[in-house]
């Protein structure tokens, strides 16, 4: 919003505060807003390939965002394009927080460390219930991952 004054000493004294009385209300509703962007990645995300969970993605929302991304097990061909990942022998329940989480319109873009190197991901919804991964600095080129809420 642009407010231009033209001859200040003009203006009664009521209208300073007024300005500022509308300029309070017009930002206003920007946390009822936060909260329903982020009542759109609140829950549950997994991404499955042939059926089998691939990656879980928990995401809790308040005054801070907080999540994880858990049991990670995405394997991927020279073109970015998902494939079976290899087996491995880890406990099962390897979770990773997420860092630095930042909501900006669908998206929620995050940081997850992995050994010394640090991802930054951003997760887009694209309908309801579904979004898409994106992997902003892959070691290797990885297409989008496609999740879904389950909770």
């Amino acid at each position: 919003m642009v407010v231009q004054l033209q001859r200040a000493e003009a203006m009664p004294k009521l209208s300073i505060p007024l300005l500022l009385l509308l300029g309070a209300l017009a930002v206003a509703p920007a946390p009822a807003q936060d909260s329903d962007a982020q009542q759109r990645f609140a829950g549950v995300w997994e991404a499955k390939f042939k059926s089998r969970v691939i990656c879980t993605i928990k995401l809790e929302m308040g005054e801070k965002i907080s999540g994880s991304m858990q049991n990670c097990k995405i394997s991927v061909n020279a073109d970015g394009d998902l494939i079976d990942p290899e087996t491995s022998e880890s406990s099962g329940d390897e979770s990773d927080p997420i860092l630095n989480p930042a909501i900006q319109g669908d998206t929620l873009a995050f940081e997850i460390k992995d050994e010394d190197d640090v991802l930054k991901l951003e997760m887009q919804v694209t309908a309801e219930g579904r979004a898409e991964l994106r992997f902003l600095n892959p070691p290797a080129p990885i297409k989008p991952i496609h999740f879904e809420r389950t909770e």
